[in-house]
């Protein structure tokens, strides 16, 4: 329902104690009002606003009302507004009656409050009933002429009509023909890639569903899903525009090595999928494998480079059950993953056995992320100690997955899951804080606690994080402990790949009184030339290094090595691994400081390390 305006009343009162009263009452009774204290500044507020309504004072020194009244009514815009006289005496409204005004009203001063706006709601009426008459009048006379003016042009319509139905019919022709021009256009660029000129997913998709929809849904077709080998390198090398030129090439080279009837998708970047169609088992599926695998292998030529790259096959048989399009894609997706782990270069067939696996993977990605709110994450402790006192002088915190029904499951069966979700930071960032959490409730235990430092890893994605420090600062605040007591661990081949601005991160973290700790060490083949770059306290032997001891001189050379290079640089050493009384003497004998291993505890729960304390605090 369209809301009513309301009523905009001009007050004219050089009475400043009578216009506030005036104003008073009629804002108190829902108008809006305007006030004006002379001729002048009434015909300056008339010049841009336009009342409802005009309340005149009859008798006002130094202005002639019946001029200004006149000179209102004799006004094309303003001679329709009411105008309500607020008089004294009876000669004076003889003396406007003889004015003969139209829409002139009047009312003694005297008058009440409840008469005044009667007056006032009755001149308001009267005037919404004059301009809804003048509206439909002046509607009446334009259909009037109008239908005059459509009349005189009937006959010369009736001529001209044929002429324009054929002309209209004519360009509607063409609209139609741009039209369907137009969407068969739009329809390909929705459908194709439009780089490469390929089928693209959301065509797959729609082409997936059609055969789903099939009763009974078609079978004897495979899938192959490709991803190129070395692409990324040639995009940061080479460019963008090498790499599109790349791209195309190898859509070309793709057509050349299928039947008409098979369709070439590009799912994204470097992803293409094949839909084989009519095969006759796995073994004629390998053979277009193999056939693609050799093309690809040979060089492209574009502009003035050789460019080489490979290609990872995931194949995908019709012989596997799939409900869902997506499920098709998973599998395929994950096929050729396999491939990528396998060296690359190669062709895998997905099995019902690898399909099984990618399921319970996808099972296990949903546990995790719902694990993280439901707090199934705990810490297990492995304690770190002196080789030449056998004294306890750290604990390398683990993080555990306490699955209700699975059980404990140790940080190796899901890390790299965790990683790859993209949520190894929170798991990084709560292995922080249940650590300085625990130390918190051991050093207020147990004095010896108060010398301990603990280990936390944390994973290279953290360390891309600009706000990690300021993280790690505020956990150590919100638990009253030390930066000094705990040490970051990081692996070997996330320093090899660090950034400057890991490096940067790397200072704060070691500026604010964090040690920092190399894990994994030796396994990277180029950290020695790199260790001096880095604000490293301490590094770890990796326990396949440890486990040479004895078994061979090249093994037991190489952990001589990086004990005697980390001393002249003034770093410690910890070696992990250490399972026999045996490597225990070797490391001691080679310097080695600190260890962990087997030999002294596996990783122990809090409670039983916060027993060992006990042992230890007497």
């Amino acid at each position: 329902m369209q809301t009513e305006t309301v009523a905009l009343i001009l007050i004219v009162d050089n009475n400043l104690d009578n216009s506030r009263f005036l104003s008073t009452l009629l804002t108190d009774s829902g108008f809006r009002v305007l006030a004006a204290t002379s001729g002048q500044d009434t015909f300056q507020k008339l010049d841009h606003i336009i009342p409802d309504l005009i309340l005149l004072e009859a008798m006002m020194p130094g202005i002639d009302v019946f001029d200004l009244c006149h000179r209102i009514k004799t006004d094309p815009i303003l001679q329709k507004i009411p105008v309500l006289l607020m008089i004294a005496s009876n000669e004076i409204q003889s003396r406007f009656l003889d004015l003969n005004l139209e829409s002139v009203d009047y009312i003694n001063k005297s008058f009440m409050p409840t008469e005044l706006l009667i007056r006032i709601r009755l001149n308001l009426n009267l005037l919404k009933l004059t301009r809804s008459l003048d509206q439909k009048n002046s509607q009446l006379n334009q259909e009037i002429v109008a239908r005059q003016i459509a009349e005189a042009q009937s006959y010369q319509l009736s001529q001209d009509l044929e002429q324009r139905v054929i002309e209209r019919t004519q360009e509607l022709t063409l609209v139609i023909n741009e039209l369907q021009a137009r969407e068969e256009k739009l329809t390909y660029a929705a459908f194709h890639d439009s780089l490469t000129g390929l089928f693209n997913r959301a065509w797959l998709m729609q082409y997936l569903s059609d055969i789903f929809a099939q009763q009974p849904p078609q079978q004897g077709y495979a899938i192959l899903f490709l991803d190129l080998d070395r692409f990324k390198s040639v995009n940061d090398h080479l460019g963008h525009l090498v790499g599109d030129k790349l791209l195309q090439q190898v859509a070309h080279r793709l057509k050349n090595c299928i039947s008409q009837r098979d369709k070439i998708v590009r799912l994204s970047g470097d992803e293409f999928l094949i839909f084989l169609v009519n095969q006759d088992g796995i073994q004629s599926v390998e053979v277009v494998a193999n056939f693609i695998l050799q093309q690809l292998h040979i060089p492209f030529e574009i502009d003035t480079y050789k460019i080489s790259i490979g290609v990872s096959i995931g194949i995908l048989p019709s012989t596997l059950s799939y409900q869902q399009p997506t499920d098709i894609l998973r599998d395929a997706d994950a096929a050729m993953y396999q491939a990528k782990r396998a060296g690359k270069g190669c062709h895998i067939v997905f099995t019902s056995e690898m399909q099984q696996q990618t399921l319970q993977r996808i099972q296990l990605e949903s546990e995790l992320r719902q694990s993280i709110e439901k707090n199934e994450f705990c810490l297990y402790y492995q304690p770190i100690f002196c080789l030449a006192s056998q004294k306890l002088v750290g604990l390398e915190a683990l993080i555990q997955w306490q699955h209700p029904q699975k059980g404990l499951i140790s940080p190796d069966k899901f890390i790299t899951i965790a990683e790859e979700m993209g949520i190894i930071s929170t798991l990084d960032l709560l292995a922080l804080q249940l650590a300085c959490q625990q130390l918190y409730q051991w050093q207020q235990e147990f004095p010896i606690a108060n010398s301990l430092v603990i280990h936390i890893n944390i994973s290279a994605v953290q360390l891309q994080q600009l706000d990690l420090v300021e993280q790690i600062k505020q956990i150590l605040i919100d638990n009253h402990i030390s930066p000094s007591a705990m040490r970051l661990e990081v692996t070997e081949n996330a320093l090899i790949k660090a950034s400057s601005i890991v490096n940067q991160i790397l200072e704060k973290i070691h500026t604010l009184g964090m040690k920092l700790c190399i894990d994994d060490f030796g396994t990277g083949y180029s950290c020695f030339s790199q260790l001096h770059t880095f604000p490293v306290d301490t590094i770890k032997i990796d326990r396949s290094f440890t486990n040479n001891l004895n078994t061979n001189s090249k093994g037991t050379a190489i952990v001589q090595n990086m004990i005697s290079f980390a001393n002249a640089l003034g770093i410690s050493v910890v070696a992990e691994g250490i399972e026999t009384q045996t490597q225990l003497e070797n490391l001691q004998e080679f310097g080695c400081e600190f260890g962990q291993g087997y030999l002294f505890s596996r990783p122990l729960p809090s409670e039983q390390v916060t027993s060992f304390l006990k042992v230890q605090n007497f």
